[in-house]
């Protein structure tokens, strides 16, 4: 199976877009309904590895938020989520990244299309059997005006 880098991904939404094949939305909520509406959670597939990966404030104290790795057997992808810290309140501007071993990656938001997060990012998946290759993550969020970063190195390598 031949693999797709972002550039390849990106032209197929691009033709994607350009034959129509993404329906457009009938209607819009009033911005009372989109208030009332309550953050949904979009969850990984797989087994979780037990191991949390903190994001850390410019003094290294370990807060903020935090991100999880999960591995799915079955499609030898791995997918990861980075939450926002449950007991302090909300953050704003999370971003996550998940890079392969030959540099490439995956974003959310996507840089093309920023948004402000408040509850965490992901899930990010490989898009190619991972099996024997290692994974990094990287992300940011603020909290009360200081901004934690997540750096992992090379993870659940094999």
């Amino acid at each position: 199976m031949k693999l797709l880098r972002r550039t390849q991904l990106w032209g197929l939404g691009v033709l994607t877009l350009l034959f129509g094949l993404v329906a457009a939305p009938t209607a819009q909520a009033a911005p009372a309904e989109v208030a009332a509406a309550a953050p949904r959670a979009v969850e990984c597939s797989g087994s979780w590895d037990g191991i949390t990966y903190w994001a850390k404030s410019p003094s290294g104290r370990n807060g903020g938020g935090y991100a999880r790795t999960y591995w799915n057997g079955s499609t030898k992808r791995n997918c990861v989520k980075f939450w926002s810290s449950p007991y302090d309140g909300l953050a704003s501007h999370i971003t996550l990244y998940l890079f392969d071993e030959s540099g490439d990656y995956s974003a959310d938001p996507p840089q093309e299309h920023p948004a402000n997060y408040h509850y965490y990012a992901g899930p990010l998946y490989t898009w190619f059997d991972a099996t024997g290759e290692c994974i990094h993550l990287s992300g940011s969020l603020v909290r009360g005006g200081v901004t934690y970063r997540l750096d992992t190195g090379n993870i659940r390598c094999g």
